[in-house]
């Protein structure tokens, strides 16, 4: 288990982000916007609230999946939730490649 200190405007919950972790990056925000916003003050995102339907809880985990600082974090133990993080960090990676694909064509177009 993650025994890392939630930042203390984190909703209530399994998802947080880490206190002291998040660097501004703005790629959990992008993922779950919904669910994590930002404090100005502090420079520092948090959740807001957690996910309450199957769109918002892979919104949330895809958020855990992008930050690039590990500071965005589930602490539950629900099998059917740990079971979502490879199927969408799979897809993620799918997605990331058909993306870079098509980049790739377009630039060969264009010359």
């Amino acid at each position: 288990m993650d025994d890392s200190e939630a930042y203390p405007l984190n909703a209530p919950g399994p998802f947080f982000v880490a206190r002291d972790q998040c660097i501004a990056c703005g790629a959990p925000e992008a993922e779950a916007p919904e669910l994590i916003t930002f404090d100005d003050a502090a420079d520092h995102c948090y959740f807001k609230r957690q996910p309450q339907s199957p769109e918002e809880l892979d919104h949330a985990i895809r958020a855990v999946i992008v930050a690039c600082c590990d500071a965005v974090k589930y602490r539950g133990d629900d099998p059917t939730v740990l079971a979502r993080f490879p199927i969408l960090e799979a897809q993620m990676r799918k997605e990331n490649e058909s993306r870079t694909a098509s980049d790739s064509s377009e630039d060969s177009a264009a010359v």
